[in-house]
């Protein structure tokens, strides 16, 4: 463990913009999976809220304008408080462990797995969930709106792919990912309990 982590958001303009604004995803996934968690605590929850506040502050900000240091700075200290869910040994769900399978399987890079599975992962969960995923609008300044509907805006505005077609999986892939799925750490420990592969079909075919 380092004793010093220096941000230096002058250093990131030379980070491709595609990959600058997909990771940032991957650390709105952080937040979002870690306080939509049944194992949340609010140790994790402060820092992951503000987290995402400041990471779906500054991406839009960073895609407008690429020498925007304060917004990269605080895309940089979004990402750091997006770790605080699993620091503190809060799981994430069926996004991460899907997109587990989606980048071993297929080669996506890991921050296009989570615009991809993010907002599919969060419609299903809504049936048990619903009040933690308010949560999730209110940080991202969008109070009573749809949270899965809000971050599927959010991803489309900054131009990331939306869906599994656009990465190029097709829905003849879908059982082979639905099952490996199940052997990934988050899956089984998801929000809605997942009880078998065609629980994973259901996401996938929600998110093609």
């Amino acid at each position: 463990i380092p004793k010093t982590v220096i941000l230096d958001p002058a250093v990131t303009v030379h980070t491709p913009q595609w990959l600058w604004l997909s990771t940032g995803i991957r650390a709105v996934d952080h937040c979002v999976e870690g306080i939509c968690s049944n194992e949340s605590n609010p140790y994790a929850d402060a820092q992951a809220l503000k987290g995402l506040a400041l990471l779906t502050r500054g991406l839009p900000r960073v895609k407008t304008n690429p020498d925007d240091l304060e917004a990269r700075l605080n895309c940089q200290m979004g990402t750091w408080l997006s770790m605080a869910p699993l620091a503190s040994g809060v799981p994430m769900g069926a996004s991460h462990g899907i997109g587990y399978v989606l980048g071993a399987v297929f080669d996506i890079p890991h921050g296009y797995t989570s615009c991809v599975m993010l907002p599919s992962v969060m419609k299903w969960n809504q049936s048990v969930n619903a009040a933690k995923q308010a949560l999730v609008a209110d940080a991202m300044g969008r109070s009573g709106e749809d949270p899965s509907k809000v971050l599927e805006e959010f991803i489309a505005d900054l131009g990331l792919p939306r869906s599994l077609a656009s990465v190029e999986v097709s829905s003849d892939d879908f059982a082979k990912v639905a099952e490996q799925s199940m052997g990934t750490p988050w899956v089984p420990r998801n929000p809605r309990q997942i009880s078998s592969p065609a629980d994973v079909m259901e996401i996938l075919n929600m998110a093609s």
